[in-house]
């Protein structure tokens, strides 16, 4: 009688919830304002900044531009650190046309 091997054992998959937190943070574009440099647009979760502005309202129209193609979140950081998130490009640059230059 020939003896049957018992079946490879699969590598382990990942838990759904791990991958859909790793899609999140790659779906999201931030705008955050860097001393010295200006109004930095980056993926978040990246270290790599895409592009640098001089002023917030020019460094939102482009993060709207990028997210409403790649079809992602938009943040936008004030200078203090603090945040607001959108769901939506449109929304993001209607909060630019009306937010003051020094937040």
């Amino acid at each position: 009688m020939a003896k049957e091997k018992a079946p490879a054992p699969k590598a382990p998959e990942k838990a759904p919830a791990e991958e859909k937190d790793k899609k999140t943070v790659k779906d999201v574009h931030e705008l955050s304002f860097v001393a010295g440099k200006g109004w930095a647009v980056k993926r978040q979760g990246s270290d790599k900044v895409i592009k640098y502005f001089k002023t917030k309202y020019e460094a939102t129209e482009y993060i709207v531009q990028v997210s409403g193609n790649q079809k992602t979140s938009v943040v936008i950081h004030l200078k203090n650190g603090k945040f607001q998130k959108f769901d939506n490009a449109i929304k993001a640059l209607s909060y630019a046309k009306t937010a003051k230059e020094d937040e």
